[in-house]
């Protein structure tokens, strides 16, 4: 049992290892507080953008269909689908409503 956990937490140092360099670079790069990485056709994505207006937030929306190096950017910050945040260098994967608000809340 752990050898499970170990394994588990190696795992998961692995997959942040380095993502949080690339986030703090890309905040940098955009000039953005908030990113957020989409397409077109995604309904998360529309509530997404939704709710960051509603809460009077300034984003940039990249759309990882016209634009290779937003998705680039996206597949950088370990995102296989979207919506994918990056909120002052903490990445959000999906459209977790609960964890957009936390973080965007001292903007």
């Amino acid at each position: 049992m752990r050898l499970l956990i170990v394994l588990a937490i190696a795992f998961f140092i692995y997959q942040k290892w380095g993502v949080t360099d690339a986030a703090a670079e890309l905040n940098q790069k955009h000039d953005s507080e908030v990113i957020m990485y989409s397409t077109a056709w995604c309904g998360y994505c529309k509530k997404a953008r939704v709710l960051l207006n509603m809460q009077g937030v300034k984003y940039k929306d990249f759309d990882i269909e016209k634009s290779s190096s937003a998705k680039a950017e996206m597949r950088s910050l370990g995102g296989q689908g979207v919506p994918v945040f990056l909120i002052q260098g903490e990445v959000v994967k999906g459209f977790n409503q609960a964890r957009v608000l936390e973080l965007i809340e001292g903007l």
